[in-house]
């Protein structure tokens, strides 16, 4: 009886997790099923036959590895190859609180962006307060959802770190930073230079990626924060300037609020950085159709080779024709023959 009622409470916990996070589901286009994979009797009988002093051993060893590295270990890293070209560029994609890097998989064939390679990585799973300490993939643990539109009344222009700090975890943060800025270090060590590369996120995601691209020892090429916000983390930020940053964010949005959005915008370009933020009327704590092609305009304008003047003077005609065309320059009726 006992047993029996500890399985009834364990489901009544699972439903009630999965109604609470129904309505806070931070995927793009649609709620995800997570399938649950049950052991065939093969591998049932083959997990029976190894010893449980080897299990032990190994269980012991990755934990310690795990443990070891970061607090919480890392979840599955998603690779999108170029869908044309040699790999010269690399954006580096982070999910929202409860999803995964395959939530955001799709950009790849949906930017249909030469040269590039996409990185989508997934979060570690953790317990998460705001959803009563139930256990999903998340950059950090989040207290309170949603969040607060003023965090700080006392400052109009940004989130100070003590009112962020009642929000979030800065353990868990400085984590996942790091974790992100060991994938930069990957894509450099494999020949991608830093001013090709581009840190981006959604919500919990897009933080991240503000933290590590402000962090970095290198310039990027970019960072993006879609529905997400950063604040004043302290003197460690503005290593670099002049960073150019995508803010995008629903105008609707009920678990980022605009506001805050607003004031990463201002905290950032205090910093330094060039930044552009668009708003999308009607939008909630996702993106549309419009979003995404502003960010594909902003992607490409990043990641493109800088042309100078000398390099203009040095174009055929046809060249500079091309390459005015790729920047939508009306040319009607230049570059004729006189």
């Amino acid at each position: 009886l006992s047993l029996s009622l500890s399985l009834v409470a364990c489901c009544l916990a699972s439903s009630s997790s999965s109604l609470l996070y129904s309505t806070t589901q931070h995927s793009c286009f649609m709620y995800k099923t997570t399938s649950i994979r049950v052991l065939g009797l093969k591998q049932y009988v083959n997990n029976i036959n190894t010893t449980s002093t080897t299990r032990t051993r190994t269980k012991t060893i990755r934990r310690t590895m795990a443990t070891k590295a970061y607090k919480y270990e890392f979840g599955k890293l998603i690779t999108g190859a170029p869908v044309r070209g040699e790999h010269e560029k690399t954006v580096i994609m982070l999910h929202g609180l409860g999803d995964t890097g395959d939530g955001w998989s799709f950009c790849r064939d949906h930017m249909q962006m030469e040269n590039v390679k996409w990185l989508f990585p997934t979060a570690p799973t953790r317990p998460i307060s705001c959803n009563m300490g139930m256990a999903m993939p998340g950059w950090f643990d989040l207290r309170l959802l949603p969040l607060s539109a003023s965090m700080d009344e006392q400052d109009d222009n940004k989130a100070s770190k003590e009112a962020l700090d009642k929000f979030t975890n800065e353990e868990d943060i400085n984590d996942s930073v790091r974790y992100c800025l060991s994938l930069v270090d990957k894509e450099i060590e494999q020949g991608v230079p830093p001013n090709k590369i581009v840190l981006g996120g959604f919500s919990q995601g897009g933080l991240i990626a503000a933290r590590a691209a402000l962090l970095c020892k290198h310039r990027l090429a970019a960072c993006v924060l879609l529905s997400s916000w950063i604040g004043n983390f302290g003197e460690d930020a503005s290593k670099l300037q002049d960073l150019p940053f995508f803010i995008g964010h629903g105008d609707v949005d009920p678990m980022v609020p605009l506001e805050l959005g607003k004031k990463s915008y201002a905290y950032i370009k205090e910093l330094g950085n060039e930044v552009t933020m668009k708003t999308y009327r009607g939008v909630a704590h996702s993106c549309n159709m419009e979003e995404l092609d502003d960010l594909k305009d902003f992607l490409i304008e990043s990641l493109e080779d800088q042309v100078t003047m000398e390099d203009l003077e040095g174009m055929s005609a046809g060249k500079l024709k091309k390459w005015l065309l790729s920047k939508r320059v009306d040319i009607a009726g230049c570059l004729e023959k006189s």
